[in-house]
């Protein structure tokens, strides 16, 4: 959360002073600009609670972690690593507890059922976050065009950063996930095959 409230205080505050400096040199009103800014934040946060609520209503099958869209190269996982992810990711506030599956800690890791769940609800959240960065988009649509550079931008890129952070954190947990889960599976496979060979030579 941490990470968050600082991004949040620093964009805001940059906003609110080159608004303020702005309206000054320009004689706006700035109490209007005021009202621009709470209407773009309002934007997007309206538009990630719509996705947010869209996402859960489509089948989970579309959220496999075995689709191509999901899957993670080696070379990009190292990329996150050299983003030295591990210092902060648990500083990013994990809303998943929100939906009903919180992801901020492992309930039951040797249940395969459960890890499957774990790693389909990774793939929503990407997935919601993902959207959620295009819908940031509607506050140049909706915005004045004088406000577009001053407000509109910044209010975007704040969005934009707020909601990429989960989703390489998702991207980034997934592949260690998905290979516990496939061991687990194989570990069962094994297991079954051991006892149908120990049953036939007990016949």
């Amino acid at each position: 959360m941490k990470v968050y409230t600082k991004l949040i205080s620093i964009f805001l505050f940059l906003i609110l002073t080159c608004n303020a400096i702005w309206a000054s040199c320009n004689n706006y009103y700035f109490p209007d600009l005021l009202l621009w800014i709470f209407i773009a934040i309002l934007i997007c946060g309206l538009s990630s609670g719509i996705i947010t609520i869209l996402s859960h209503i489509f089948p989970e099958k579309w959220y496999s972690p075995y689709r191509k869209r999901f899957k993670v190269s080696k070379k990009e996982n190292k990329f996150y690593i050299k983003l030295k992810i591990k210092k902060w990711k648990d500083k990013v506030p994990e809303l998943g507890k929100l939906g009903g599956f919180s992801k901020s800690k492992i309930e039951n890791a040797k249940n395969p059922q459960y890890i499957f769940k774990f790693l389909t609800e990774t793939c929503i959240a990407e997935s919601l976050h993902f959207f959620s960065i295009l819908s940031g988009i509607l506050v140049f649509f909706f915005l004045p065009k004088e406000y577009l550079l001053i407000i509109a931008l910044p209010i975007f890129i704040l969005n934009t950063i707020l909601h990429l952070l989960p989703i390489i954190i998702q991207r980034y947990i997934r592949p260690k996930f998905l290979k516990i889960y496939n061991h687990i599976l194989q570990y069962e496979e094994n297991n079954n095959i051991d006892n149908a060979l120990a049953n036939e030579n007990t016949n």
